[in-house]
């Protein structure tokens, strides 16, 4: 199984006692796997169906941290020289974002002291003294935007994707770029490489045949550069809103580029209240806005508006 493959790509950063613990978890509930938490000093977790529960050294995922698998430095030091492959000094980048993606497009992230730069001090440096680790398994829900694409994609459209953190926003996305980009040329401005979850270069997942994918840049200059030199019909970039995302937004709109975006909201109505969408709206970036729900909801959408077919709700932004 696909989902199983995927799983144990993560297996050679896990620590022997951690490791122990999920190869114990049933198959039934290995498949379902999304996060596996390494806190010092506390218990080891795993997330699951949206749901995150204690893990035993037996696989048992409980509700209850009584008889939970401890977590020690050691297995925090395991994994981190292992995601950062014994160099340090060659993941400077990485470690101030905080993540590694790793051979499958799984990504470890991690925190601890951040080590301010001394020339900005607005800007993490260094981190030091890791305390928390989250290993993220990379998924890919092929054919969940095939709906959303044969509904609205019958022609150009430029689409607005909202929903609450965890509504399966990016996951929706990356399947949207798979589609579009096996039609049209696309610049992907992967920001956090959680879409195309590139690795030595090459796209951990599927992301269409002709979708060119831009890793890592700031959306600002990650768009300016895919419109000046990518020629793109469509531009697909994840969590939009900064004034910096209008300015490139707005040059990408103005040299007729398509564009497909999402934002974090809990509704379209408060779509509407973050001044960079309402601006990005009148602008006429957008034709539709798709709401995606939470919960059983997730990944489902549960409201959409075609603001080419209601002009009152651009003139309520």
């Amino acid at each position: 199984m696909k989902e199983i493959s995927k799983i144990e790509q993560i297996f050679d950063y896990l620590s022997p006692p951690v490791l122990s613990a999920v190869l114990n978890i049933p198959e039934s509930e290995l498949c379902s796997l999304q996060e596996i938490r390494l806190r010092l000093g506390r218990k080891l977790t795993v997330t699951a169906k949206s749901k995150e529960y204690f893990l035993s050294s037996c696989g048992t995922l409980m509700l209850s941290a009584q008889n939970a698998v401890d977590v020690t430095s050691q297995d925090i030091r395991f994994t981190y020289q292992r995601a950062l492959k014994n160099s340090v000094h060659s993941f400077g980048r990485e470690i101030t974002a905080g993540y590694v993606t790793i051979s499958g497009g799984s990504r470890i992230g991690f925190c601890g002291s951040a080590v301010l730069d001394p020339n900005n001090s607005f800007c993490v440096g260094n981190v030091k003294d890791i305390s928390c680790i989250n290993i993220r398994i990379s998924r890919e829900i092929i054919g969940c935007a095939d709906e959303l694409f044969e509904s609205m994609f019958s022609s150009a459209h430029n689409l607005l994707i909202a929903g609450p953190p965890s509504s399966g926003k990016t996951t929706l996305l990356r399947d949207l770029t798979r589609r579009l980009g096996d039609i049209y040329t696309v610049s992907l401005i992967d920001e956090r490489n959680e879409i195309a979850s590139v690795f030595a270069a090459e796209p951990q997942n599927d992301i269409g045949a002709k979708t060119d994918v831009f890793t890592s840049y700031n959306r600002f200059e990650g768009i300016m550069t895919a419109v000046r030199v990518m020629s793109p019909v469509y531009l697909i970039c994840d969590e939009i809103g900064s004034r910096d995302d209008f300015k490139a937004l707005e040059y990408a709109v103005n040299s007729g580029v398509k564009l497909v975006a999402t934002c974090h909201s809990a509704s379209i109505k408060d779509v509407c209240k973050k001044p960079v969408i309402r601006k990005l709206i009148k602008l006429g970036a957008f034709d539709s806005i798709v709401q995606l729900g939470t919960g059983r909801n997730c990944g489902r959408i549960i409201d959409k508006t075609n603001l080419s077919k209601r002009p009152e709700a651009v003139a309520l932004c």
